[in-house]
C-alpha cells in the first residue's frame, strides 16, 4: 500500500514539474521586463541608454511592436544593440532589421555584433553591415566614433570577440597585434569611453574587469543563465560552464563597470525558464 502512495506522490510531483516548466517557458518567451541602473559618469548632461541584446530572431508582439512600445516608453537617449540579435543557422535577417528600423525613430542606434553574427557572414558569405546600416542604425564592429553629449564627447565601440585576449581567438602574431592595437586606439582619449561587448568573458570570468581604460562596458552572451532556479540563479553560461558567478547585473571594479543581460530571446535548443526577456535601462548622471 505505501509503496502504491508513493508512486502516486511521485507522479503528482512530476507533473507538477512539467506543467511549470512549460508555463514558466511559454512566460519567459513571451514576456519583456525592464531592470534599471544609475551610474554617475564624468559628463554635464543626463544620459539615458537602453540596451537590447540576444534577440535571436524572437519577437514580442507581431513585429516586435510589444518590445519597441516598451523601449519607446522609457524614452532613451541612446540604444544599443549588443549582438546574437538572429540566428547564425538562419539565413533571415528581417525580423533583425525590421526591429531596428523601429528603434531608430525612437533614438540613435547603436549596434555591435555577437558571435552569432560573425557566424552568420562566415556562413552565408555576406556583410552583414549594409543590411543595418540601410535601416539608419550604426554597425560598429572592432572601431569606434565620438558622438557629443551635451557639451561632452563620449566615445563609443563597438567589439565582438574577447577584448584584449587576441590569443583566444587567434594564434597568428599579425592578426593578435592588429587586435591588440585596435584596443589602443580605442583608449586613447581622455573622454568617456563606452564599449558593447557581446561576450562578457573576458571582463568578468577572467578576471580583467578595472585592468583595462574602459569606463562602461555593455555585455549580453549569457542568457541570464538560460534556466534560472529560486537562491541558485542561472545553471548555465556558455565558455563558462554549468552554475557561473556572473550571468546578468550590474558589476563595477576599478573605476570600470560592466552591464551584463540577460537578453531576450535564446536559440531555442534550450527554452529559458523562469528567465523572461530583460531590457536594460541605464541612467547615466553627472557626477557631483
Amino acid at each position: 500500500m505505501k509503496k502504491k502512495w508513493l508512486l502516486y506522490f511521485l507522479a503528482v510531483v512530476i507533473l507538477y514539474l512539467a506543467a511549470f516548466t512549460a508555463l514558466s517557458a511559454e512566460y519567459s518567451a513571451s514576456t519583456v521586463v525592464v531592470t534599471n541602473y544609475e551610474l554617475s559618469a564624468p559628463i554635464g548632461e543626463k544620459l539615458r541608454i537602453v540596451q537590447l541584446t540576444d534577440l535571436h530572431n524572437a519577437e514580442f508582439g507581431e513585429e516586435n511592436k510589444d518590445l519597441v512600445k516598451r523601449v519607446k516608453e522609457l524614452k532613451p537617449d541612446m540604444i544599443f544593440v549588443t549582438g546574437d540579435m538572429l540566428n547564425s543557422g538562419e539565413y533571415r535577417t528581417g525580423v533583425f532589421t525590421g526591429l531596428l528600423k523601429q528603434l531608430v525613430k525612437i533614438a540613435p542606434v547603436y549596434v555591435s555584433y555577437g558571435n552569432h553574427e560573425t557566424e552568420w557572414m562566415e556562413a552565408y558569405g555576406e556583410d552583414l553591415r549594409p543590411k543595418l546600416e540601410k535601416t539608419g542604425a550604426t554597425a560598429l564592429e572592432r572601431e569606434y566614433l565620438d558622438v557629443e553629449w551635451g557639451g561632452d564627447t563620449i566615445r563609443i565601440g563597438g567589439y565582438s570577440g574577447y577584448y584584449r585576449a587576441p590569443r583566444m581567438e587567434t594564434d597568428e602574431r599579425e592578426q593578435w597585434e592588429a587586435i591588440i592595437a585596435i584596443a589602443d586606439d580605442f583608449e586613447d582619449t581622455d573622454n568617456y569611453k563606452i564599449l558593447l561587448c557581446h561576450i562578457p568573458t573576458v571582463w568578468l570570468d577572467s578576471g580583467h574587469l578595472g585592468q583595462y581604460d574602459v569606463d562602461l562596458v555593455f555585455c549580453g552572451h549569457y542568457h541570464g543563465g538560460q534556466i534560472r532556479l529560486p537562491i541558485v540563479g542561472g545553471i548555465y553560461a556558455p565558455y563558462v560552464g554549468w552554475f557561473p558567478k556572473y550571468t546578468m547585473g550590474l558589476f563595477t571594479e576599478g573605476g570600470s563597470t560592466v552591464v551584463l543581460s540577460a537578453g531576450l530571446g535564446s536559440n531555442r535548443r534550450v527554452p529559458r525558464i523562469n528567465n523572461p526577456g530583460e531590457i536594460v535601462c541605464l541612467d547615466l548622471i553627472p557626477e557631483k
